[in-house]
Order: C-alpha cells, then structure tokens, then sequence
C-alpha cells in the first residue's frame, strides 16, 4: 500500500520549490548575499538560513548550507515512512556516501587529503558506513582498503585498491557499480511488480546517460575507444554495449554520441549546447511527471530528491556564476530548472 503521507508531503514540497520568477530574480542579484536574503523569505529555505547573518555569508557557507537543507528535507520526510528505512528509501545517504567515497580516493591519489576533511559535510557523519577521518588519513589507497572492509564496497574494490599500479578512474566507475549493486538488491528485497520495475528504471536511466557523457567526454580528449570502454557501467536501460561500440568506431564519434543522448532518450534536442544540461533537464521534467503521478511513497520520495537535488545544483551554480561576475544571461545557459519549468 503506498503511504499517503509521504506522497503527500513530496508533492507540498515539490510545490514550494521555487519557480521559474524566481530564477530570473536570482541571476539578476548583484551578490551573494542579495542571494541570501532572498532564498531566506522562501518557505522552503527560511530555516535554512535562518541563523546565517547575509551580509556575511560567504559562497562556500551558502552552498554548504543549500545542499544541507535537501538532506534535511530528506531525513524529515522519511520519518514518515512506512518501510525499511535501511532499504531502498535509504537511497540518497548511500549516494551521498558513495560521492565521499569518490572524492577521498581522488584526495589520497594526489595528496589533497586536507582539502576533503575541510570539504566534508559533516551532517552525513552518521549516515556512513566508513570512518571518513581514518579514510583521509589513509597514506595510499592499500590502507584505504583497509578503512572500508566490512562495507559493501570492500570485495569489489580490495582488490584494485592493493593493486601493484591502482587504476584510480575504474575504482571510481566500481564505487558507482557498488552503489547499483546495492540499491537493486534493496529494491528486489523492499518492493514488488511495477514499482520494482519503475525503481530500476529510475536507477537506469541515470546510468544510461552517465555511459554516454563518459564516451562524450572521454572521446573530447582523444581517449582510445577500448580505454572508455573500460570505464563504462556495466548496466544499462537502452543503451547497448553494441551500440556504443558502433558509436565510438564512426568518422565523427562525438557528433554521433551528440545524437544519442536524444536517441536514447536521457536527453532532450535543442535546450542547450551542453550536453550535460540537457541531460538534467531531461531528467527533471521525467522526475516532475513521476512525482505528480506517483502512488507509492518510495517513487514519490525518489523523484523529490531529484528535483531537489537538480534545484541544490542550480542555486550554487547561480552563487558561483555571481561569484565571478558572470553576466545573467550566462549564468541562465547553465541552469536545469528554467528550461525544465518552461513547457
């Protein structure tokens, strides 16, 4: 049975999120703390900001506290769940942990384990399976293995973190299988029928169009074709194997990967050079439809996260944009939120 009160609620905080006039405002603001004092009379961010003095906010503190609040909206809401909150509704601490697990290996391979400590969102510290301050203490990635055994991401990346010469770009491509790994074995455990299928998908979709940006960015460089195969998901909705083969072996590789995102169905034609922002807004209106339709409270809680987390990723990048004085125009080009509003 889906639980009214969590669909419910998704849906009242998907409606105070903020609109399309909101945005215009936003990029026109001269600083960040303009931006600030804004987002502060909003429903949705008054808490949030409530005891953040605007005139001294500084960008990091804004986009600290912004991607803070998606958590705490995320954590509230489940609380009103009626299933297995160690299950697939535990979907978005796990992806959260995963990022962190992504981001310290990167620090322990080029050194910069101070900047992680520094960086680390300290509100997650519970959520996580591994002791984050052991693992940047970590001096190579062999003793980093050994801050992660006992956690679902040991048996898989052990052995390529103790190899002799670790290759660092498919411990980061694991890390992400690990997490799907997971999250299917929650939702076969949790869920049943369509919503199982629908569940999957969502997880799929995003694979789908990880694959491709990998292929369209690794290809942008020049990388090998056998090379970006290598560092390719396992998984896919459409997307084939074969067909990025075929893809990568054509005269103009990235034009034709260019045309696959829409091909393929993970982006849209025509709303940005960007393939990357047409992916995002592709996902949004997708997430948009299935939370107005949803009738199961893991659907419903899934779909808000996206939502939020695509209008987390817009106002920092409008406080960055402001940051380094970037006309309002070209702080728009780089917006999910008002193209995925705009139908």
């Amino acid at each position: 049975m889906a639980n009214n009160a969590v669909t419910a609620k998704a849906r009242a905080i998907h409606g105070s999120m903020l609109t399309k006039e909101d945005y215009t405002v936003l990029i026109h603001k001269a600083t960040i703390s303009a931006v600030v004092a804004y987002l502060k009379a909003k429903p949705l961010y008054a808490s949030a900001f409530a005891d953040t003095d605007e005139a001294a906010v500084h960008r990091e503190q804004a986009e600290a506290l912004i991607s803070r609040n998606v958590f705490d909206t995320y954590k509230r809401i489940l609380r009103f769940s009626s299933g297995d909150k160690k299950g697939i509704s535990g979907f978005y601490t796990r992806r959260l942990e995963c990022d962190q697990l992504i981001k310290a290996v990167i620090a322990i391979t080029t050194g910069e384990q101070e900047g992680f400590v520094i960086a680390f969102p300290e509100y997650i510290d519970e959520e996580l399976t591994f002791d984050h301050l052991r693992l940047a203490a970590s001096k190579d990635l062999r003793s980093a293995a050994e801050v992660i055994r006992g956690t679902i991401y040991y048996r898989s990346l052990a052995p390529l973190m103790t190899a002799p010469e670790p290759d660092v770009d498919r411990i980061l491509t694991t890390i992400s299988v690990c997490y799907i790994k997971w999250a299917f074995g929650q939702i076969d455990r949790t869920e049943h029928g369509k919503t199982r299928t629908l569940l999957k998908d969502f997880i799929l979709r995003k694979v789908d169009a990880d694959n491709l940006l990998t292929c369209y960015r690794m290809k942008s460089f020049g990388l090998g074709n056998e090379r970006i195969k290598e560092l390719l998901i396992p998984y896919h909705k459409r997307l084939r194997v074969v067909e990025i083969d075929d893809a990568l072996k054509q005269p103009d590789p990235v034009g034709t990967l260019r045309d696959m995102f829409v091909s393929q169905r993970v982006a849209l034609a025509n709303e940005s050079d960007i393939p990357e922002i047409n992916v995002n807004v592709s996902d949004y209106r997708y997430f948009r439809h299935r939370l107005a339709v949803s009738t199961n409270e893991t659907e419903a809680l899934y779909a808000l996260m996206m939502l939020m987390t695509a209008e987390s990723t817009d106002l920092c990048r409008i406080i960055e944009g402001i940051r380094y004085g970037l006309a309002p125009d070209a702080i728009e080009n780089y917006l999910i939120n008002t193209k995925g509003k705009g139908e």
